[in-house]
């Protein structure tokens, strides 16, 4: 079986309806990078981040003291700057975190002390938030489909539902 990449796997189009999979263990997609933004609550990290176009995984963590969300994302779909302009306009980027090797001085960035090994992820009981309580945390969702519909469960159900597959929809019908 072919191995695929967590790009492709990322995105569900509205019109097939079709449910990304999470990739296997281990994939190394290049085409994304990876930043941590810190701020005073990863939960609403998570959210926010998570709906801006591009970004394909969020996942909150601790790194310096600090609770950050770290993100995945496509730079082909969201750059860098953009990213970090819409993070601290939505209140979630007290700091910057670049992966090691990123540049460390982009327009409009003031990049915090690198990503390195003390980067944590915090336990599974921290992660996706927004969808405990809601119709969605019954279903079984790849790391893509649980960023994009953690990111608009309480505020924007129907959006949320757009990642779903048509089977996922059915079963959050039944459960309303």
């Amino acid at each position: 079986m072919k191995t695929i990449t967590l790009l492709a796997l990322a995105f569900v189009t509205q019109a097939g309806g079709v449910a990304a999979q999470q990739a296997p263990a281990g994939t190394n997609n290049p085409a994304t990078k990876r930043v941590a933004f810190a701020q005073h609550c990863f939960w609403t990290g998570e959210m926010k981040l998570g709906q801006i176009e591009g970004v394909v995984r969020t996942e909150a963590g601790f790194f310096k003291g600090r609770e950050v969300t770290l993100v995945e994302y496509v730079p082909e779909q969201v750059a860098l700057e953009d990213l970090a302009r819409r993070a601290k306009q939505a209140g979630v980027a007290d700091a910057v975190h670049l992966d090691a090797g990123s540049p460390r001085s982009l327009a409009g960035i003031t990049a915090g002390q690198p990503l390195d090994e003390s980067y944590r992820k915090a336990p599974a009981s921290d992660q996706k938030k927004q969808i405990e309580g809601t119709p969605f945390a019954r279903l079984q969702l790849s790391a893509a489909q649980a960023t994009k519909v953690n990111a608009f469960a309480r505020e924007n159900p129907a959006k949320a539902l757009e990642w779903l597959s048509p089977a996922q929809r059915e079963q959050v019908k039944g459960a309303r």
